[in-house]
């Protein structure tokens, strides 16, 4: 009954979203207790980050992409677990189409970030950074692991808190979805 109410609101909010103009969501989200959509969009963030060569980067540089942007930290577990679904879904997803970036907050950048994404043998994510959580902070990101779906103008369309197996069927047919609209 719960998860069928669930459902439910989120379809009605996809509808809502759809008839006032914004990006329509054909279907609800996989996990529903895990994405929080957010209608209207939340503006597109004025924050850089960093990226792994040092060069300073914004959402809007990744314009015409859905960009699935995830904070997170060596120290944090859930973070780890995660770290692996990550990096299989950028390899699940059409480059030209999407940019699945992680951002570490680890105190000592680079310096920490790169070692511990080669010790977890990831092959398609870069040490991008979030110095000082700046981004996070704009974004109202509340602990770690968090994720923002950015739609291709750089608006927030969804968030998530806490870990989600980001590679299953179910998210990449979702976000496949989200490029369609």
């Amino acid at each position: 009954m719960r998860q069928s109410l669930k459902l439910l609101i989120i379809s009605l909010v996809a509808a809502l979203w759809s008839i006032h103009g914004h990006t329509s969501i054909a279907a609800p989200p996989p996990t529903p207790d895990a994405i929080l959509l957010h209608s209207p969009p939340l503006p597109v963030p004025e924050q850089f980050y960093i990226k792994e060569n040092g060069e300073k980067a914004q959402i809007t540089d990744h314009h015409g992409k859905i960009v699935i942007l995830n904070f997170w930290a060596t120290w944090c577990a859930p973070c780890v677990r995660e770290m692996p679904h990550l990096d299989s879904l950028k390899s699940k997803l059409p480059p030209d189409l999407f940019t699945v970036l992680v951002l570490s907050i680890d105190a000592r950048g680079k310096e920490k970030a790169r070692p511990f994404i080669e010790k977890l043998g990831l092959k398609n994510l870069d040490a991008d950074l979030d110095p000082r959580s700046k981004l996070a902070r704009e974004l109202g990101a509340r602990g770690m692991p968090t994720t923002f779906v950015f739609n291709t103008s750089g608006e927030v369309i969804a968030s998530a808190e806490g870990f989600a197996e980001w590679d299953s069927t179910e998210f990449v047919a979702w976000f496949k979805n989200l490029q369609k609209h």
